[in-house]
């Protein structure tokens, strides 16, 4: 798995030919993560493999843990000294 592009506030990971976008939001000092696509069309294959790779626990810990570090490495969001994280982007 590996980060293949990043913005402000989401990255996009791949894994084989498996791409999907986590956002990563800064809210009141704490971090959320979620996948971005959460509609999918059952009758397209591609959404159908990607929801049911997504709905892999193991793959959202591994593409959280990516995006969160991708973004710190780009110095888009940071934690301070009392364990705040904080974005240095701004909407």
């Amino acid at each position: 798995m590996k980060a293949i592009k990043y913005e402000k506030d989401t990255v996009l990971i791949q894994e084989g030919n498996i791409k999907a976008w986590v956002d990563v939001v800064v809210y009141d000092g704490k971090l959320n993560y979620d996948w971005n696509k959460f509609i999918f069309f059952l009758n397209r294959k591609e959404d159908v493999v990607l929801r049911n790779w997504q709905d892999n626990l193991e793959h959202f810990e591994e593409a959280s843990n990516l995006a969160l570090k991708t973004l710190e490495d780009a110095i888009i969001i940071y934690q301070d000294d009392n364990a705040k994280w904080h974005k240095t982007i701004n909407n």
